[in-house]
């Protein structure tokens, strides 16, 4: 079973993917490897989206830590949303709540969001060129 971050990761990830009203094929395939991680089956994790998809207030429950493993964790969540290759205001909006509760300053959010993109540009470009 996951760490309770893993868990919360897994809440951020969930809400992030769902802000912009439609989930991709990308982003399912990072919110099932966190769920594996987490030790959630399929049935929790389908209840899981199916109340962040009626309920937009998921992210303001995220609780994650502060300091690098959150940045890290932002990071993370970023680049998930980037994936399918861009960022809905929606989900922009979701990260921005995210970073705020874990502390990170605007500065702070602006530097992770554009490593988040960089890391996310860098994977699509690798699944290019196979």
């Amino acid at each position: 079973m996951g760490t309770m971050q893993d868990l919360e990761l897994l809440k951020a990830a969930i809400a992030v993917a769902v802000a912009d009203g439609k989930v991709t094929r990308s982003e399912m395939g990072v919110l099932k490897g966190l769920a594996h991680k987490c030790g959630i089956g399929q049935t929790s994790f389908d209840a899981m989206l199916e109340v962040a998809a009626t309920d937009n207030s998921l992210a303001d429950s995220v609780v994650l830590r502060t300091g690098e493993s959150a940045r890290k964790a932002i990071q993370l969540l970023v680049a998930q949303a980037r994936i399918d290759g861009d960022i809905a205001p929606e989900e922009r909006e979701v990260l921005v709540t995210i970073a705020g509760s874990c502390g990170l300053t605007t500065s702070e959010f602006q530097e992770v969001y554009e490593a988040g993109i960089k890391q996310a540009d860098q994977i699509r470009a690798s699944r290019k060129a196979e």
